[in-house]
């Protein structure tokens, strides 16, 4: 009988700028290295792409999360400013990658190895920006999720590996494969083996995060002797100001006398995190963690964090900006092992399950071996 799966020639690993110290970490997990990739800027800033590797026939993973960079590797004049006719432009490097920036570096990549002949891309993309649009809350909004999903598949993508997208049905925005990785099975794991907070309350920071906040508590309490209680969460009902403005409302669940951690997909300026913070404080919680997957923060964000009653904040390195504010209070707990070991089982066609079912049983994956 015929074999009929499809089989792809060798593995290759190439990187944009969005976060390339995620992209050697899970280059070295798997024992590969990552494939020489000019990804740079024309003069007028248009983005260039050379990926200097041969691809043709190859399983190509193209590692590059749509986030931004405050100090992006890739140097280049900024593009502001002219101080007056005779001055000519400002002598100054520029460091920042806005998400548009890293969302069109991904989009060229792939189009540069499908026309290269790639034999099957796989864009893996820790962080998925513009996912908070996944749906109309008023008659004129777009659905960004959706159009950020056409544009990877009309590149050329054949599949997508991605981690906690904002909301599961995104998947469904895409007409190609996705493998879902998902940070709470490691994060709980973290919190009960690293921290001991296997008593702690964990807190959904609003209504939507609870299906989220639900799986990483079970994690946390994972073979625990005792049967996991009705009060061991908590949820923020949290409503907007005109402004746009979080405001948090009321608190269901009992905190007081506990330690709490919180549980969220994303922190960008740290202004609802620390308004549960304030709020669990209040209830009387013996002290306050935060586990959260992406931090795709805005200037002040991490000063922020340092100087409330937060005690530790646990992030993935799923976006350049976690890394650039690792320290004090910030923890990393990488996302690598656990990508890494998703592109062997995509390259080798095997269950992606095996890493949930992994993380279940033992809270963390083992060190690769082909």
């Amino acid at each position: 009988m015929i074999d009929q799966k499809r089989h792809f020639g060798d593995i290759r690993l190439i990187a944009g700028n969005a976060n390339r110290p995620l992209a050697a970490k899970i280059a070295a997990e798997l024992g590969l290295e990552l494939q020489e990739s000019k990804v740079g800027r024309f003069p007028d800033g248009e983005v260039q792409v050379d990926l200097d590797c041969v691809v043709r026939g190859t399983d190509l993973f193209i590692i590059q999360p749509i986030c931004q960079s405050h100090n992006s590797p890739l140097e280049r004049p900024c593009l502001t400013a002219v101080r007056g006719a005779a001055a000519g432009p400002k002598k100054e490097v520029c460091t920042y990658q806005s998400i548009n920036d890293n969302l069109v570096e991904l989009l060229v990549m792939i189009d540069a190895a499908r026309r290269a002949s790639a034999g099957r891309i796989t864009a893996v993309v820790p962080y998925m920006a513009y996912a908070k649009q996944e749906k109309k809350k008023k008659g004129h909004e777009p659905i960004t999720a959706k159009l950020v999903a056409n544009l990877i598949t009309t590149a050329g993508a054949d599949r997508l590996l991605t981690v906690d997208l904002h909301t599961p049905a995104i998947e469904g925005f895409f007409d190609i494969p996705v493998d879902h990785m998902r940070m709470a099975l490691a994060m709980g794991a973290h919190f009960r083996d690293k921290l001991g907070l296997k008593d702690a309350v964990v807190v959904s920071p609003d209504a939507g995060g609870v299906a989220r906040a639900t799986e990483f508590r079970n994690h946390l309490k994972a073979r625990l002797s005792h049967d996991i209680a009705g009060d061991e969460m908590a949820i923020a009902i949290k409503r907007r100001t005109p402004e746009d403005e979080p405001t948090i409302m009321e608190m269901v669940g009992e905190v007081a006398g506990r330690p709490a951690v919180i549980f969220d997909d994303i922190i960008q300026s740290g202004g609802t995190l620390l308004e549960v913070v304030r709020l669990l404080k209040k209830r009387g919680a013996t002290g306050v963690h935060a586990a959260v997957v992406h931090a795709d923060l805005t200037p002040g964000a991490a000063d922020a964090v340092e100087q409330s009653e937060l005690e530790s904040l646990v992030l993935s390195d799923t976006t350049a900006s976690a890394r650039e504010v690792v320290g004090g209070k910030i923890k990393i707990l990488s996302a690598a092992r656990i990508l890494a070991h998703a592109i062997w089982r995509i390259h080798t066609q095997q269950s992606v399950g095996w890493i949930f079912d992994t993380l279940s049983d033992r809270g963390k994956l083992p060190k690769f071996k082909k």
